[in-house]
């Protein structure tokens, strides 16, 4: 089925993912005058190359979440750098918003298909 494509399961794995990104650096706004709190970052491995070639069609994401704790420390021992923590988290808005606009319309495409189709 067209919904069990390579580009839907990468369409939805790219949405959970930017979803747990949101939350990371949303964590990590909300600890801003936390006491030694090191901020937490989230790094994403492509396993397609790897699924493609193994035989399995099959697409997915890794997230790793891990805290940084080489970067510039406050007095109180927080590391959170708020304003770069604000770009990350509009940068995680546009690129979750593009791949929702990319959904819709590959599903406004097939729903065209369906409609207009003379299926017999």
């Amino acid at each position: 089925m067209y919904l069990d494509s390579i580009a839907f399961k990468a369409m939805e794995n790219g949405l959970k993912q930017m979803t747990l990104k949101k939350e990371i650096h949303t964590q990590n706004i909300a600890n801003i005058d936390t006491p030694d709190y090191n901020y937490k970052t989230v790094s994403f491995k492509n396993t397609l190359d790897d699924a493609m070639d193994k035989g399995k069609k099959k697409y997915s994401f890794k997230a790793d979440v891990s805290e940084i704790y080489e970067t510039d420390v406050r007095v109180d021992g927080n590391n959170v750098d708020v304003d770069k923590e604000g770009l990350e988290l509009y940068s995680t808005y546009i690129q979750e918003s593009a791949i929702i606009s990319q959904y819709n319309s590959a599903v406004s495409n097939l729903r065209y298909v369906f409609m207009n189709s003379n299926f017999k």
